[in-house]
C-alpha cells in the first residue's frame, strides 16, 4: 500500500477511535441504559421504518441474522416490541415498540439529545457550524461512493 493512502487510512481510524470513545459508545451501556450501541440503534430504526420487518432491519443495520434475532426475542419477552402479520403476505411479521419501548426510545433520544447539547454548548457559533457541516461532508462524501457502488 502506498505510503500517502496508508497516512489517509491512520488518520481516518485515529479519528474513529477518538470519536468512539469521545461519545462513550464502546460502554457496555449507553447513556447510562441497560442497552448496548446495537440495541439502541435496532429500537431506533423499529421507531423510524414503517413496516419493519427483521429482515430490514438486518440489511440496514449490516447484522447478523441470528444475533439480530436474539435481540429481538429479548425486546419481545421484555415488552418492548410487538410483532404483528402483514396483512398484504402473511409470512412477512411486523416489528413496532410496544408503549413501554416508546417511552424507553424518547428517553434514549432525549438522553443523546442532552449529550450532544452538551458537547456543543462548550464551542462557538463559528465551531458548531463547522462541526455540522463537517459532518453533513463527510456523509455526503460517503455517500456518493456507495451510490456509485
Amino acid at each position: 500500500m502506498k505510503a500517502k493512502l496508508q497516512k489517509k487510512i491512520s488518520i481516518v481510524r485515529e479519528f474513529n477511535r477518538y470519536y468512539t470513545n469521545f461519545l462513550g459508545l464502546l460502554n457496555q451501556h449507553i447513556l447510562d441504559s441497560p442497552f448496548s450501541l446495537s440495541e439502541v440503534r435496532i429500537l431506533y430504526e423499529i421507531a423510524e421504518t414503517e413496516n419493519c420487518t427483521a429482515k430490514t432491519l438486518s440489511e440496514t443495520l449490516m447484522l447478523d441474522p441470528g444475533y439480530l434475532s436474539r435481540i429481538l426475542k429479548s425486546f419481545q419477552k421484555n415488552g418492548l416490541i410487538e410483532r404483528y402479520k402483514s396483512p398484504a403476505d402473511g409470512r412477512a411479521q411486523y416489528l413496532i415498540l410496544s408503549e413501554t419501548g416508546c417511552e424507553k426510545i424518547h428517553e434514549l433520544n432525549a438522553k443523546s439529545d442532552e449529550q450532544i447539547a452538551g458537547i456543543m454548548n462548550g464551542l462557538s457559533k463559528g465551531q458548531k457550524e463547522e462541526l455540522v457541516y463537517c459532518m453533513k461532508k463527510i456523509e455526503q462524501i460517503l455517500e456518493v461512493k456507495q451510490d456509485a457502488e
